[in-house]
Order: structure tokens, then sequence, then C-alpha cells
């Protein structure tokens, strides 16, 4: 017995989580001896990549003077990391640990980042999240063990203008045959909403009014998912295209009408939310396809469709998710070939069980709106109490209008417009440069003695020169009293406090 029979253990049953959400687990061994090493990390990451590779042919000198033609391969790769961390359950990168015999866990936890895209399996590339635990032993090989979490990061279509807007085709075709016209066919199709989840049904409504000879066999309505991979190495593109659902109706005779209304079930598969992803992209169309019978040429329309798994509000909103098993579940209560007691307490960063079927708007969900006609404050009691003025008192909002001069000044203590003893000769005071004021415009300013403005004799100093606004006081020194208290030595505080390891 040791760590490669041990095991790691999530608090998501199916080891899916949401975006943003905190991965709980644990690994749990048992020993028969003692074990000696450096120290047992647990590490997490998140990653893209795309590959795929092209062959090309190129003339090269075949040393005798001539040239001949060689193959050879290009990889088309990119590469990006959504998260990577790395955390000691014991021990560390040096020196040496050891753990006695019985039986041993080490809880741990990673939060995941809020902006995350889906795991996403293709062709050409994936979205994957796994976590690793190795045991890193001194001059000997690791031990490790790995699981493959799934995150699904949810698509709200509430938050798509677009998806709540209708979609609209219409078809003209006119058919001829040897240079005979047969007539023209008019189609028109309409789709209520252009976003649906996965269970929902679409109702298609149809009218086709052939107005010639020509038969239409067919009206075919298809949701097709088209991937794209880009590759940054070696730049290159590569497209996957699939029909998620497909349905036809018909056929219309010539000459004349049919109106139907065609329900499409949206039907059970996983939903990438990849925005957030540079190399993949993952889109979704309908498509409509009219054909006519024998050799004329069929006529089609896409437009773009939105699948999410957060429903329209108030439209089909009360639909089961066929996916509801695979959506992420926490809290284990317990755990197989272990009678443990459970280290996974209520994790506040999950969401909480609601009743509608589908996630909340957000990866998280939203605070509801007070029942009732609850008032926003308790007891109908108001945000200021009883009905006291704004302003204590009766006092006016702003001091009564300033004076010319001191004696109503509201400053305590005024200075004096000028020194006592005038610096200039005879005692004379400089004319203001500004002109006497409007009439009517306030109170005027008496005014100095004609002749009384002198300038300032060069390097005579200004009377002003030490002045300083009243109440103005002097800076502060930088302390560590006056410092921020929620500085850079201010530790945030636990990610889920509820939590009990």
């Amino acid at each position: 017995m040791g760590f490669d029979e041990g095991r790691i253990i999530l608090d998501s049953e199916n080891g899916a989580y949401y975006a943003g959400q905190t991965v709980h687990a644990k690994l749990v061994f048992d020993l028969d001896k003692v074990k000696t090493f450096r120290g047992i990390y647990a590490k997490i990451k998140g990653f893209c990549k795309v590959h795929w590779t092209s062959s090309h042919t190129r003339r090269v000198p075949d040393g005798q003077g001539g040239y001949r033609s060689e193959t050879y391969t290009e990889n088309h790769e990119s590469h990006e990391v959504y998260i990577e961390r790395k955390s000691y359950l014991v021990g560390g990168e040096s020196g040496e640990h050891r753990l006695h015999p019985g039986k041993h866990e080490f809880p741990f936890t990673f939060p995941l980042p809020d902006n995350c895209p889906s795991s996403f399996e293709g062709e050409y590339g994936h979205i994957r999240y796994q976590l690793k635990v190795v045991v890193d032993r001194a001059f000997k090989f690791d031990q490790e063990k790995k699981i493959s979490l799934r995150v699904i990061a949810p698509l709200d279509l509430n938050a798509d203008p677009y998806a709540g807007e209708p979609i609209e085709m219409q078809f003209e075709d006119s058919y001829c045959c040897c240079c005979t016209s047969s007539g023209v066919c008019e189609t028109f199709v309409k789709l209520p909403k252009a976003g649906y989840c996965p269970g929902q049904v679409i109702p298609i409504e149809v009218k086709c009014s052939n107005k010639g000879n020509v038969e239409i066999e067919t009206i075919a309505f298809e949701i097709e998912q088209n991937t794209i991979f880009h590759a940054s190495h070696h730049p290159g593109t590569k497209y996957d295209e699939a029909t998620v659902a497909k349905l036809k109706k018909g056929p219309v005779p010539g000459n004349t009408t049919r109106t139907w209304t065609v329900e499409m079930i949206v039907p059970t598969m996983d939903i990438y939310n990849v925005a957030t992803c540079r190399y993949i992209d993952i889109d979704y169309f309908f498509k409509v396809k009219v054909s006519p019978d024998g050799c004329h040429e069929s006529s089609s329309q896409t437009r773009r469709f939105i699948i999410g798994n957060v429903p329209l509000r108030g439209y089909q909103d009360d639909v089961p998710n066929p996916m509801q098993d695979q959506m992420p579940k926490q809290n284990i209560t317990t755990v197989e070939h272990y009678q443990t007691t459970p280290h996974f307490g209520p994790v506040v960063t999950q969401p909480m069980p609601n009743a509608s079927p589908y996630p909340a708007p957000s990866p998280f969900p939203q605070p509801q709106p007070f029942p009732g006609a609850n008032p926003p404050y308790p007891g109908g009691i108001a945000p200021y109490p009883g009905a006291n003025p704004p302003y204590p008192g009766a006092s006016p909002p702003y001091p009564a209008p300033n004076q010319s001069y001191p004696g109503a000044s509201p400053y305590p203590n005024p200075p004096a417009p000028y020194p006592g003893a005038s610096p200039y000769p005879g005692g004379a005071q400089p004319v203001s440069p500004y002109p006497p004021p409007y009439p009517g415009s306030g109170p005027e300013v008496p005014q100095l003695p004609p002749g009384a403005g002198v300038p300032l004799p060069i390097g005579f100093p200004s009377p002003f020169s030490n002045a300083s606004a009243p109440g103005v006081m002097p800076p502060t020194p930088d302390t560590a009293d006056n410092k921020n208290p929620m500085g850079d030595g201010a530790s945030n505080p636990p990610y889920n406090p509820n939590y009990k390891g």
C-alpha cells in the first residue's frame, strides 16, 4: 500500500465546475511503512492547444547541379494557459520529510478564473483542465496522479440582444426549362427568437407559395456548428463543420400554397462558451434550404443562431435542462472505499440550487427582489430618521454675504488689506489695476487717492510674500500612522471562509 493506491477526491461528484468556482479536493492514501521524500504538491493547469500538420513540396539542389523535389511537413500550433498554480501539501522543494505508516489525508483548493473558457475537445484542438498531485522524491522518479476537470462557462442568452430578436428569411426563386419560364416560388420562414437552450422547442413558421409548374421537393431546416481553429506558429486556419439538428418538410406541388408550423427540438448537447479563447471559435447557424424537383438548383440562406445554457427570461424558461445530470455537483457526503468524514463544508463560492433548471443569468445566482411590497428598509424606516431638515436649525446653507472690508467678514480676525506702515513714500498705496465694479453689481470698493499707483521699486520685497490663506494647515509628513491601513501589507480574507479542512 502507498501513494500509488491513493485517490484524488473532488467535492464535485461528476468533476464539473463553473468558471469562477473553487475546486475543493483532497489526496487520500494509506502507508504501511515510513515514506521519505522532499514534498508532495498539487498542481492545476488549464490550457488551450491547437495542432495540425500539412505537407508541402519544394525544390532543393541535388548536389549535381540540378534540383529535386522534396516533401516536408509543417506543424501548425497554438497554445495558451488560463490557470497554472502549484501548492505544496507537505514538505517543500528541498530538505527531507517523512510520513509514518497509517492513513493520510491532505485537502487543498484552487480557485478557477472567472473568465476561463469551457472545456472542449475538437479534431484540431482542445481546451482542458487537469489536476495533478506529485510526490517529489530526491534522486528518484517522481510519483504522480492526474484527474481531469470539466469546466462550464455559462452562456447567458439574456446577455446578447440578438438572441431575443426574430429570424426571418424570404426566398423568391424563378425556374426555367429549355429557356421557358416554369413559374416562381415564394417561401417565407420565421423563427420567434434567435437564441435557444437544449431541450427547448423552435416553432418554425413556414409559408410556401408555389406559383409555377415545378414541384418543391423539400424545405430543409438545419442547425450547424462551425468550429474554427487558428494557429499562431506557422499561421493557418482549419474549419470543422457539423450538423447539430436537421428537419425536412414537403413536398409543395406546383400551383399550390402550403403553410406549416414546424417544431424542431434543440438536441441534448454540450454548450461551449469559448469567447475568451483566442485560438478556437465556435459558432452556430440556422440554415434553410429550398430544393426543387428536377435539374433546378436549390437555394439556401443562413442566419446566426445562438445556443446557450441560460434561457431567455419569460420564454420557455421552465423547460427541464436535459444536461442537468452533468452540471456541477458539490458537497460529497459519502466516499467509496474510505470511511472518512468529508472535508467539504458549505462552499460559499458555489452557486446554490434554485428552481430554474438552468443556471442563473450569470455564473452565480443573482439576488432576488424583495418579495411582495416590502419597503427597501426594515419596518418602513426612512433613510433619514424623523423629519430632520438637511441642515441643522434654520441656518442658511451658506454664510451671510461677505463684506468688502473687515467688520462683517465670515473669517475670524481677518488681516487688514494692507500692512499698517505703507512701504511707499508718503504712505501712498497702489491703485487697483481693475476698473471699478459696474453700478448695481454689488458693493462698491472705495477707490485709492489719485497718483498712488506707483510700481514697486526693483528688488523691493513684496508685502504679500509671507501671506498665507486663513485656515490652511501645513502638510503632514508621511509617517507610519498616516499610511493606508489597507495598503500592500494587508492580507485578503480567505476565499471560502466556511470551508472546514
